[in-house]
């Protein structure tokens, strides 16, 4: 038994470091020593042995295997790394790598590859099928990541903020897939809402149908409204089932209901709609048979127009036609109403048809008879009327004697050349009646008014009124003369009495007014104008007087003009300066109107046209006086001129005040902006551009210049006011602040503990602070202050607790509590890959300290494990991360003392 337990081999030995060591001496290319390798791999008691021995072999099967059978779970683990590892450095074949992916269970390993494998179809395949939606999004935003692949993932995204935050994220047409992705989902969010109301106005419109006044347009819309109801049907599959149910059922109750209200109505409305197609079909073929009486009247008026060309044979084609139509009466399906009607026409017809061979006589002295009265001459004067009525009467009665006798209509041209005839006599007829009634009248009336004025008095009008009504008593006939002859008597006595009267009372006035103008003439002449008038005054009274003796009229009336010629002659040189002075004011204001037309054609300021036309206005009011006649049309170009450019000053000033009435509106809409600063910033530019226009017209610019200013004015002035209160309460809030800065320094410099420290750090962190750099910068200065301190007591306690921890892992005491907090999650997890030998050497190499005593080759194999943990985990390992590993090892034994004693050194 002695001899047996020493040549057992060492890898069977009962200690795992010694089986642990004998690893080392196992060549996995040698068979034998491939199965004790396979054995210690998956049998051996010890973790570490298995892990050692997995790692010996290297084999990604015995690794996958691993990862699936081994007992101790830290292995397991250990092994997937080594798994995911392999994988994501090509070290496994394709078709094991693929059957592998098949056949793996654990979402930790598949995401894994899904993120950081090489090969893009993989990667895509394993983010569909693992359909989590952080690895879509982290993949998305890979940017090695093909953009058809991650088109394929972006459209499994149905999330609305993670959309919306790839279309920003996104470049290009990923951004657009997202942004339509997003729009659509919207859209879906949305259908139902819409869907409900278009269902319920469709129902609506379903159900309106029965109130609807036109029947026969209720079967188009009823088939429309069912198509629209076909293509929402399809879309009720996005409402709950018992909605979409409860649509389904009222629209077939309402198509029900409206099937059975409409059956009976639309049998009726066909009933209707026969009885009124026989009452048009009665129509047409009563219209008809009218038309074609008409038509056969016109054939027997035509032939009664021509009776010359008439034959028997146009007379019995005509009896055939009158026979037709007859049979066509009797045969129709009219009422008997209607039947009557056409067969009285009828007859009226045959009547006519038989009297047709004797009226040729008749009509040929009904031609005879109008040609002779048209030969005949109308009346021109009054004295002819009574004999022209005769004949006219006489006319008429014989016309009317002939047509009876004819029996028949008379030819239409033969009738209206008769008509013609006839009112052309009687409108002649009226028209002198009318005439001579009408002198009649107007001679009464003015023999009336003669004799008024004659009794008032004002003889001087009845000389001229008497001269007319003279004219219009000769112009009368005699019936007429006799008629008004009594009162033209009376006037003719009483002109005879006053004719008499003037020339005994105007003789004596005209010797006197005669004097008068002989003085004038010798007189001076003062005022022109004034002599003027006087002459102008003495001819008209003079003309008043009327006829003097006759004897001596015609020399009285010669010496009196020239009398007045001698007294005005002295006016006549004062006139002509008068017009030289105002030919000069018309050529001043003629200079005036160029210049206006001018300023007219002229482009200049608002303000610079409006003084230009303000001088001008003064300039044409202060020319002086033109002739009348000159001034009429000078004016009127004046006006127009001036309206014009009135119109033009306006107009411009129009565009002025409608450009100042935006930037009002303007600033009324930045005074309304969020922002004080940008609304500053807006009033400011509006200010500048307002400066830039021209004039609005005195009513208006006044007015938009103190609108605006008050708004720029009312918001700066507001604005200073708050910027004043803001700095006082800064300030206010500054002082505040320094004191409480300064109680916490205070406290601060008395703090021996952490959580003191931590509670002044929390305090400042909920000070308010003014809007001031320099309390930004005192708080910077403290809060680094406290940082400093925290460090500094949270090294203090890290290094108490790790000496303490060194002390009492070095006597051999091994409690989780002697742990520092920071650490004691190190114990729970799995045992780290490197050995406690290679965690020290890699805590030299990190801190730089005692790695003299390492050898070489160990040193290297540390660095590159490093590296490994480095690729992994994605971020440089530090020297607590390397203490946690360092520490999940257990207890230290004996012979890791002098570990325990080097890293204790290094912290």
């Amino acid at each position: 038994m002695i001899f047996k337990r020493w040549f057992k081999p060492k890898w069977q030995h009962q200690d795992a470091a010694v089986r642990l060591q004998a690893l080392e001496s196992l060549d996995p290319q040698n068979t034998e020593h491939k199965n004790t390798l396979h054995e210690l791999a998956f049998n051996d008691g010890a973790e570490a042995v298995r892990k050692a021995a997995l790692h010996r072999l290297n084999d990604f099967s015995l690794w996958w295997q691993a990862s699936k059978q081994d007992a101790a779970e830290r292995l397991k683990l250990y092994a997937e790394q080594q798994l995911v590892q392999q994988l994501l450095t090509g070290k496994v074949d394709s078709a094991l790598k693929h059957k592998f992916i098949e056949q793996c269970q654990r979402s930790s390993i598949l995401e894994q590859l899904a993120l950081q494998d090489n090969d893009a179809t993989l990667r895509l395949s394993l983010l569909q099928r693992l359909g989590r939606q952080d690895l879509l999004m982290q993949s998305l935003l890979d940017a090695t990541f093909p953009v058809a692949c991650k088109a394929q993932l972006l459209s499994a995204i149905q999330d609305e903020k993670q959309l919306e935050k790839l279309s920003k994220q996104l470049p290009g047409e990923l951004a657009s897939q997202a942004e339509q992705q997003l729009q659509k989902l919207q859209q879906d969010k949305q259908r139902p809402v819409k869907l409900r109301k278009e269902l319920t106005l469709l129902l609506a419109k379903l159900n309106a149908l029965r109130e609807r006044s036109q029947l026969a347009d209720i079967p188009a819309l009823q088939q429309q409204l069912a198509a629209e109801w076909q293509q929402l049907a399809a879309d009720l599959p996005v409402l709950p089932d018992t909605e979409a149910a409860q649509y389904q059922e009222k629209y077939q109750q309402l198509q029900q209901k409206l099937d059975t209200w409409l059956s009976p109505k639309l049998a009726a409305l066909a009933a209707e709609q026969q009885r009124l197609a026989a009452q048009q079909q009665a129509a047409a073929q009563l219209k008809q048979l009218t038309t074609a009486i008409a038509a056969l009247q016109q054939q027997i008026s035509a032939q009664l127009a021509n009776l010359a060309d008439f034959s028997a044979q146009q007379q019995g084609l005509l009896q055939q036609a009158h026979q037709e139509l007859t049979q066509e009466v009797a045969s129709s399906t009219l009422s008997a109403e209607q039947q009557s009607g056409l067969q009285r026409e009828l007859t009226t017809l045959a009547a006519q048809l038989q009297a047709l061979p004797a009226a040729a006589d008749t009509l040929q002295q009904l031609t005879t008879l109008l040609n002779d009265f048209a030969a005949q001459a109308l009346p021109a004067t009054a004295a002819e009327c009574d004999q022209a009525a005769a004949q006219l009467q006489q006319f008429k009665q014989q016309w009317r004697q002939s047509v009876q006798q004819l029996g028949l209509p008379v030819p239409a041209d033969l009738a209206a050349q008769q008509q013609q005839l006839q009112q052309r006599w009687k409108a002649t007829l009226t028209e002198l009646q009318q005439q001579q009634h009408k002198q009649l009248r107007q001679l009464r009336s003015k023999c009336a008014e003669f004799k008024r004025l004659h009794g008032a008095g004002r003889f001087k009008v009845l000389f001229g009124l008497y001269k007319g009504l003279l004219s219009d008593y000769q112009q009368l006939d005699s019936s007429a003369q006799q008629q008004a002859e009594r009162d033209f008597n009376e006037i003719t006595a009483l002109y005879q009495e006053l004719n008499d009267l003037q020339q005994y009372i105007a003789t004596p006035r005209k010797h006197e007014m005669l004097a008068q103008m002989q003085q004038l003439a010798a007189e001076p002449v003062e005022d022109a104008k004034q002599r003027a008038e006087q002459v102008k005054l003495a001819r008209a009274n003079w003309n008043s007087l009327g006829k003097a003796d006759p004897a001596a009229d015609d020399n009285l009336n010669q010496a009196f003009d020239e009398a007045c010629e001698a007294a005005f002659a002295p006016c006549r040189e004062l006139f002509a300066k008068q017009d030289a002075e105002r030919a000069a004011h018309l050529a001043q204001r003629q200079q005036i109107l160029t210049e206006l037309a001018l300023l007219l054609h002229t482009e200049m300021p608002e303000k610079a046209l409006e003084q230009s036309l303000r001088q001008l206005t003064q300039r044409w009011r202060e020319a002086g006086a033109v002739k009348r006649q000159d001034y009429q049309a000078l004016q009127q170009q004046y006006q127009q001129l001036n309206q014009q450019l009135r119109a033009k000053l306006t107009a411009a000033q129009q565009v002025q005040a409608a450009a100042k009435q935006a930037l009002v509106a303007e600033a009324q809409s930045a005074l309304s902006l969020p922002d004080q600063g940008q609304t500053a910033t807006v009033l400011k530019e509006l200010q500048q551009r307002w400066k830039q226009l021209g004039f609005a017209g005195k009513q208006q610019d006044q007015a938009l210049w103190l609108e605006f200013r008050a708004l720029c004015d009312g918001f700066f002035n507001q604005r200073q006011a708050e910027h004043q209160a803001q700095q006082a309460a800064q300030q206010q809030a500054w002082s505040t602040l320094q004191q409480q800065l300064r109680d916490i320094a205070k406290a601060l410099a008395d703090a021996t503990e952490l959580s003191t420290v931590q509670q002044l750090q929390q305090q400042l962190q909920q000070l308010t602070l003014p809007d001031l750099a320099e309390a930004r910068a005192a708080r910077e200065q403290l809060a680094t202050e406290l940082s400093s301190k925290a460090a500094s007591l949270r090294q203090q306690k890290q290094k108490t607790e790790l000496n303490q921890l060194f002390e009492a892992l070095a006597a051999g005491q091994w409690r989780p509590e002697l742990v520092p907090a920071g650490y004691r999650d190190a114990l729970q997890g799995a045992t780290p890959p490197l050995s406690r030998r290679e965690l020290t050497v890699a805590l030299e190499l990190l801190t730089g300290q005692g790695t003299t005593q390492v050898e070489p080759g160990e040193k290297q194999q540390v660095q590159l494990a490093l590296l490994s943990m480095k690729h992994n985990g994605g971020q440089q390992v530090n020297a607590e991360q390397l203490l946690q590993h360092w520490l999940a090892h257990g207890p230290v034994a004996a012979n890791e003392q002098p570990l325990l004693q080097r890293v204790a050194a290094l912290f």
